[in-house]
């Protein structure tokens, strides 16, 4: 359910096409990624050291979906009752909010699959929660193709209320989950510094992710850009094709991260390369049907990414040591995205559509630092 509600209100789609339907400033549309992903990342580390203070980590998970439920149900009457920059703002601000509850639930998930999933399983369980919530949120993208145009704003708010009764919906369906993680105190007092020279797989996972995160950062671009060419409500089509991604590729790319995570996340990058460079040269087109294909082809990548990525850390770490890596890893990838976030903040209003060419050439050079990471298995 959660990953279903990440789908629906999420900064590559749902909210790219809220701020630019209510004439929010464009540079907003540049920072929800970053602070979505940076917020939920940089304060990994710190809360690292509280959280292991707790043996049984699903305690903490429901307090992180909670947040997260809350601050969602925040953007409803920002949106509704709101002029265009001041419920932009509003939006952003309860971003940082519920990206804070992403880092307590990112943080502990990991420890409740590493100890409820046995290695060898991982990746496939992982594609199959994200295949069953694509499909799930494939029929909310067809129900609202259906709608009519001039509800659209109604469809919206019932989007982002329904993520957030989706978010408080998981807390009676977790209580059945005992996921208890041993302290391991030989690894406890590793400073961030020890634990990045620590293991050199690490440092070139971090590398690796760092410029892959792309594949998240040009998802928004595609929705603005398509947009700025029709007025028409687009919104459902690239949540549809997002979902149809998920749900066709997970599994599939969850296999394929159990026998070899790295070859994974080196094809998973070829396709996000394709997606990207096809949609810069033939975005002028002014072809919706394009445009939501690339961008299906796009988010198949990105899953393929993400998922292979997860089950390549879950599977050279253990225990407390995975939550130090997590912890590690995230912080440096949160600062790394803020900087990204200011960064094309500044220059896209410079450059334009020509922002894909620059992210679509970061991607390139994951792909290529992809051949430094050790084979886990």
């Amino acid at each position: 359910m959660t990953k279903l509600a990440d789908i629906l209100i999420s900064a590559k789609t749902t909210l790219p096409w809220v701020l630019t339907s209510i004439g929010a400033p464009s540079w907003m549309i540049s920072l929800l990624v970053p602070i979505r992903e940076s917020g939920s990342l940089i304060p990994q580390w710190p809360l690292k050291h509280r959280i292991e203070r707790y043996v049984k980590r699903q305690h903490v998970w429901r307090v992180g979906v909670l947040v997260q439920a809350l601050a969602i149900l925040g953007m409803v009457p920002a949106v509704a009752m709101l002029d265009a920059f001041y419920a932009g703002s509003a939006i952003l601000i309860l971003l940082v909010i519920l990206s804070l509850g992403r880092a307590l639930c990112s943080l502990t998930m990991k420890d409740m699959e590493g100890v409820l999933i046995e290695k060898g399983r991982r990746g496939k369980l992982v594609g199959i929660a994200s295949g069953i919530s694509g499909l799930l949120s494939l029929l909310s993208a067809g129900a609202l193709i259906l709608g009519k145009e001039q509800f659209e704003q109604v469809w919206l708010l019932f989007i982002v209320g329904f993520a957030s009764i989706l978010f408080i919906a998981t807390l009676p369906l977790s209580l059945a989950l005992n996921a208890e993680v041993k302290s391991e105190s030989d690894r406890g007092g590793d400073s961030f510094l020890q634990t990045l020279k620590g293991d050199a797989a690490l440092v070139h996972l971090i590398i690796s992710r760092c410029l892959l995160l792309h594949s998240a950062l040009i998802a928004p671009f595609f929705v603005s850009i398509t947009t700025s060419q029709d007025d028409t409500f687009q919104l459902p089509y690239f949540i549809a094709a997002s979902s149809l991604a998920a749900f066709l590729s997970s599994y599939v790319w969850g296999s394929w991260s159990d026998k070899s995570a790295v070859l994974t996340i080196r094809i998973a990058s070829v396709i996000c390369v394709v997606a990207g460079g096809v949609f810069y040269f033939c975005y002028q087109m002014g072809s919706l049907w394009l445009n939501v294909g690339l961008f299906f082809l796009l988010s198949v990548g990105y899953a393929g990414v993400r998922t292979a990525r997860k089950t390549y850390l879950l599977d050279i770490a253990n225990g407390d040591t995975r939550t130090q890596y997590v912890a590690t890893a995230n912080t440096v990838v949160g600062y790394v995205l803020l900087a990204f976030g200011g960064f094309y903040a500044v220059v896209y209003p410079m450059i334009n559509e020509h922002i894909i060419a620059l992210m679509t050439g970061f991607l390139i050079l994951g792909l290529a630092q992809s051949y430094w990471l050790k084979k886990e298995k």
